[in-house]
């Protein structure tokens, strides 16, 4: 965790170095749109690595007001972990991180089980997901199938899991937002 800030800060310096560079020859709109900084990712086994992880994702304010906090964060792979377990899994780690980000930041989860789409569906803080379920799927349906795990099995069977995670996040009867008791003025 130490070394991934460590590259997080070395990377944010190289990024504003370009854009100073760039800078003495274009307008400040064109610098920020060519270069923009990384996506940070944090990382860990347990919520609290990932809670550490995201408070060494402190040294981001050190470039302020060049880069204004990140707007997404991303959440090093949660894959292959139950997301219910008291210390490791998706669900204490989110827990970990609620209150706890950069404002205006939000999450993308790496690796998330498909059948955990409908359970943070409406946490506001979790801006995105993703999976390589579907590809583990498709190997395992290739094998014992007896057939070859050409780009067409995969890509069908991309196409299944995307429909049923899509169907997975719809609002569904009896889903309740989260509720949010801060003011706009205490968040900022």
């Amino acid at each position: 965790m130490n070394a991934t800030a460590t590259l997080l800060e070395g990377t944010l310096r190289i990024v504003h170095q370009w854009q100073a560079e760039l800078a003495k020859t274009c307008s400040s709109r064109v610098v920020m749109n060519l270069l923009t900084p990384l996506v940070p990712v944090i990382q860990g086994w347990s919520a609290s690595d990932y809670a550490r992880s995201l408070d060494l994702l402190q040294v981001w304010e050190r470039w302020t007001p060049w880069f204004a906090p990140p707007a997404l964060i991303g959440v090093g792979s949660v894959c292959r972990r139950s997301p219910h377990h008291p210390t490791h899994g998706l669900f204490a780690i989110l827990g970990a991180l609620e209150g706890r980000l950069p404002p205006g930041s939000r999450l993308h989860l790496f690796g998330v089980k498909g059948n955990a789409l409908s359970s943070f569906k409406m946490i506001d803080y979790v801006a995105s997901a993703d999976s390589m379920a579907y590809d583990f799927g498709a190997r395992v349906k290739a094998r014992k199938g007896g057939a070859s795990n050409n780009i067409a099995n995969r890509s069908a069977e991309m196409s299944r899991w995307m429909a049923a995670a899509r169907e997975r996040l719809q609002p569904a009867a009896g889903d309740q937002m989260r509720l949010s008791f801060l003011t706009q003025e205490a968040t900022l």
